[in-house]
């Protein structure tokens, strides 16, 4: 049985080693920065009475008080103890947060959330953006367009040689449905016997998943940079008002349903990819439909996403498709013939 998890009225936590404490939401960040770290932090849950903002129409609401807790003192007669907190309220921009922490050495840049692994590249694309922007003086939205052809361009190769396996994969598929079918009876030696063909003749089952599985942690750290990017905020693009927020041109009439074009050009981009894309063989064809149909299931997750994240996804999706169709051109050698699948002959009882 689930039972939700009522959330603690009071949190404590720290080992004499708060340096920071913050209030944030998606752009902007309020922090105490004492002078010398305190011994611990106490977040207390209250309510604030109905009339605390002045206003009539006020309502009581829930609050949290952050105290910050330093050691007992004992104070000589005449003596005082000083502890000095700065503050700071503004954007999270990382540039300024990082000049902040070598100034305190503090790490007041964490407030970004750029800590982890995909937080490295969330931190490197949000550098290399503010690059093209400050020093190339491209827009952000071209800044964007600039960091995925030149992804694409590094992982060229690779979706070259992958799309060329796939491609190869799809022209043994006759023989390894023979292979399959002459030992169904027995599935261990039909994998085995399946793995040597595939191994003779120079293809994977993971070839065409590799380049994918590669681009993961950059989508990741698009999507966690833009998502605290205040210098999207604002930022245009042709009939895009704001990076950091859907493209919403309109709401469909009767209805609080937004229209949002980029996320359905998006859409049209993934599943002319995926007509494109060789289907693995051996699928099973009801898994065959679902990837066939997956991009549709990726526009409903991206719809209400910022357009910053949609533009490099549907860029990448053209760049993808352009590659995979110069891949076919260009491909002037034909494929070597595939290892026969040989049968034992089969021996006569007298």
């Amino acid at each position: 049985m689930c039972v939700p998890k009522v959330p603690p009225t009071e949190y404590k936590g720290g080992a004499s080693n708060v340096f920071w404490v913050a209030v944030h939401n998606q752009f902007f960040a309020l922090a105490a920065m004492p002078q010398s770290p305190a011994q611990s932090v106490l977040v207390h849950k209250t309510t604030l009475p109905a009339d605390w903002s002045g206003t009539t129409n006020a309502t009581s609401s829930d609050a949290f008080q952050a105290t910050m807790v330093y050691p007992a003192a004992v104070l000589a007669p005449g003596k005082a103890l000083e502890q000095q907190v700065f503050l700071y309220a503004g954007p999270k921009e990382y540039r300024l947060l990082a000049r902040i922490e070598s100034d305190f050495n503090n790490n007041i840049d964490l407030v970004m959330g750029y800590s982890g692994f995909f937080g490295f590249f969330a931190k490197a694309l949000l550098l290399t953006m503010n690059w093209f922007h400050n020093v190339l003086r491209f827009s952000y939205a071209w800044a964007i367009i600039a960091i995925t052809v030149i992804i694409k361009s590094v992982f060229w190769p690779l979706t070259q040689a992958s799309t060329r396996s796939m491609k190869r994969m799809q022209e043994l598929q006759p023989q390894m449905k023979a292979i399959q079918e002459k030992y169904k009876e027995d599935p261990v030696k039909m994998n085995r016997k399946t793995m040597e063909f595939m191994k003779e003749n120079k293809v994977s089952p993971l070839g065409g998943c590799l380049p994918m599985l590669l681009q993961i942690p950059v989508f990741f750290g698009f999507y966690r940079m833009i998502q605290s990017a205040i210098e999207l905020r604002g930022a245009s693009f042709l009939w895009i008002h704001d990076l950091a927020k859907p493209d919403t041109l309109f709401f469909i009439p009767g209805t609080t349903f937004p229209f949002n074009l980029l996320p359905l050009i998006m859409g049209v981009t993934m599943l002319w990819q995926a007509r494109m894309t060789p289907i693995s063989p051996g699928m099973d064809p009801a898994q065959a439909k679902i990837m066939k149909y997956m991009p549709l299931m990726f526009m409903v997750f991206l719809y209400n996403f910022s357009a910053g994240l949609t533009l490099y996804w549907t860029v990448q999706n053209l760049l993808t498709i352009a590659q995979t169709k110069l891949t076919r051109t260009t491909s002037a050698k034909p494929a070597p013939a595939a290892a026969p699948v040989l049968t034992s002959p089969v021996k006569k009882r007298k």
